[in-house]
């Protein structure tokens, strides 16, 4: 114990070093509305209400403890608000988080029952909420309009937005924004598919390139032993639920997962009843048959994945963020990411903006402090502690600028481990910026793997999913259509290929089906958007 409280001390006078290279803030709260059942968060010294509007962050810290509810994903079971990065933030800020963390399996379903109830909390951060979410919470005035707030109190994140020309990426269809990004520059937009190169050196075989070939590899990793343990035990390929999904570019399918929809030439292509979507269902369902493929493909967790690439040498394909997150730093480069076959340019791409980072409600005192604490995720050296931690803690630094991670200390003993226990950073978009240093300092050879794996990826990336904004009627029909459409999508997709249907068979039928449920409907509203977005 007094170890974790002498690292958390030495974090934050680590942490309080870096605070001038920040941005100044614009303004303190200047009327804050007294809280209930929570401390005044006037700032201390001679930080009053009266303050000049150059005011920094000497705001914090706050002479009492401002106390805020919080909804929040946690990394791999971790807690959001014991991790280094909010405990460093507490002790610079004096805004102390009750934060109620959610598993990934049970997100989407808390967080829309906290809302459903009006047992709501004041800030939803790192929450999974989506634009349609937001904009629904907003409409009802339960998220409240963040535009002021961001302009008055966040000079970080407002010139950021400004650089890179974000600002339509974040603002709903009435012109508000109820929600803050993590901004993370040009990147692949969905996981990629990683195959295991060692396997393929051991048959003799190369990195398949046509849709043949790579039904051939899934067999040879089944059937011809390449872990060479002398066990029928390979998964050709390994799938969590719904994974098979990110496997569309592989088949030339460039599909945006918001939209469901893939750009061509001025026309929004919907995916589940387009031709191509009919081709990679029979390629799904040959596989499964074959057993292939994991036969809980629709069921599997990340968590079941994990244990399997930590204790065994079985998986050939995975398709996911990164192959070390799964089988570990020690045996990750033997991943390759698999391009689209036939060179084709599908990898799905984007600006690296993630949506609903962080979200404010109506029953939140004081905002303005909110928008404050996060406003610092926005220079370089709050990136650096969300995304990395801190220097001397989690990572050490050398005279030249470059890091390791710390992995012999008490936030674990593995960089996995490390990220998860002690940074925001993690699944879910985060208030965040992309710190330079995380990238251009890098000399662990596990991650720079990686980086430029993903990087050559991007060389097969489509154009940028378009930002789509609909209007206020468009938003209500599509939500009320996209739900039941996308429902029926992944069911007739789990039937088909785990062989409960019959695609040939059931073909017309289920095109019919979706257009009686509006998906006719809903890509009509779709094109419309994407129209004017290509218009200007």
């Amino acid at each position: 114990m007094k170890k974790r409280v002498w690292a958390l001390l030495l974090a934050v006078v680590l942490a309080f070093s870096v605070l001038a290279g920040c941005a100044k803030q614009e303004n303190t709260p200047a009327d804050t509305k007294e809280p209930s059942n929570q401390t005044d968060p006037t700032p201390s010294g001679d930080d009053k209400a009266d303050a000049p509007a150059e005011a920094s962050q000497d705001v914090f810290p706050l002479a009492e403890t401002y106390n805020v509810s919080a909804f929040a994903f946690g990394n791999t079971g971790e807690e959001l608000d014991k991790t280094l990065t909010m405990q460093v933030m507490e002790e610079r800020t004096n805004i102390h988080w009750d934060i109620s963390t959610a598993s990934q399996a049970e997100l989407s379903e808390k967080r829309g029952l906290s809302f459903n109830s009006g047992e709501y909390y004041d800030v939803y951060i790192k929450s999974g909420i989506s634009a349609t979410e937001a904009f629904q919470y907003g409409s009802q005035g339960i998220l409240i309009p963040l535009n002021d707030l961001i302009d008055q109190y966040m000079p970080n994140l407002k010139a950021l937005l400004d650089e890179q020309d974000l600002w339509n990426q974040i603002t709903s269809a009435d012109g508000n924004i109820y929600a803050l990004p993590q901004l993370n520059g040009q990147e692949l937009a969905a996981p990629a598919v990683y195959i295991n190169q060692k396997w393929l050196d051991n048959l003799g075989m190369k990195l398949p390139t046509t849709q043949d070939e790579f039904l051939d590899v899934l067999r040879a990793f089944v059937k011809d032993d390449p872990n060479g343990d002398g066990a029928n035990d390979e998964y050709g390929i390994y799938c969590t639920s719904g994974a098979v999904e990110y496997t569309l570019p592989l088949f030339g399918v460039a599909m945006d997962y918001s939209t469901y929809s893939m750009y061509d030439n001025g026309n929004a292509v919907f995916v589940p009843t387009s031709d191509v979507y009919h081709d990679f269902l029979a390629f799904w369902a040959q596989v499964y048959t074959e057993k292939l493929i994991n036969q809980d493909c629709f069921t599997a967790s990340w968590d079941d994945l994990n244990a399997i690439g930590a204790t065994s040498d079985t998986l050939g394909t995975i398709p996911t963020y990164g192959a070390y997150q799964h089988v570990g730093t020690e045996r990750d480069e033997e991943y390759v990411g698999l391009n689209p076959f036939n060179g084709k340019h599908t990898m799905p791409s984007g600006n690296g903006l993630g949506y609903g980072a962080l979200c404010i409600t109506d029953k939140c005192t004081n905002p303005e402090l909110i928008c404050q604490w996060a406003d610092y995720f926005y220079c370089e050296e709050g990136a650096i502690l969300g995304r990395m931690g801190v220097a001397g803690v989690t990572f050490s630094l050398d005279d030249n600028g470059m890091y390791e991670w710390i992995t012999d200390g008490e936030w674990g003993g593995d960089i996995t481990s490390v990220r998860n226990k002690a940074c925001m950073f993690g699944w879910y978009p985060a208030p965040l910026a992309k710190a330079k240093l995380f990238d251009e300092g890098n000399t662990n050879p596990e991650e720079l793997f990686l980086y430029e794996q993903r990087k050559a990826l991007l060389e097969y990336a489509a154009e940028p999913y378009p930002t789509l904004n609909w209007t206020e009627d468009e938003l209500a029909e599509r939500a009320d259509l996209i739900t039941t459409i996308t429902s029926y999508y992944y069911e007739y997709m789990a039937q088909v290929i785990t062989g409960q249907l019959d695609l040939d068979a059931t073909w017309d039928e289920y095109l019919s089906n979706m257009d009686a449920m509006g998906a006719s409907r809903l890509h009509e509203i779709d094109q419309a958007a994407y129209t004017r977005y290509l218009e200007g």
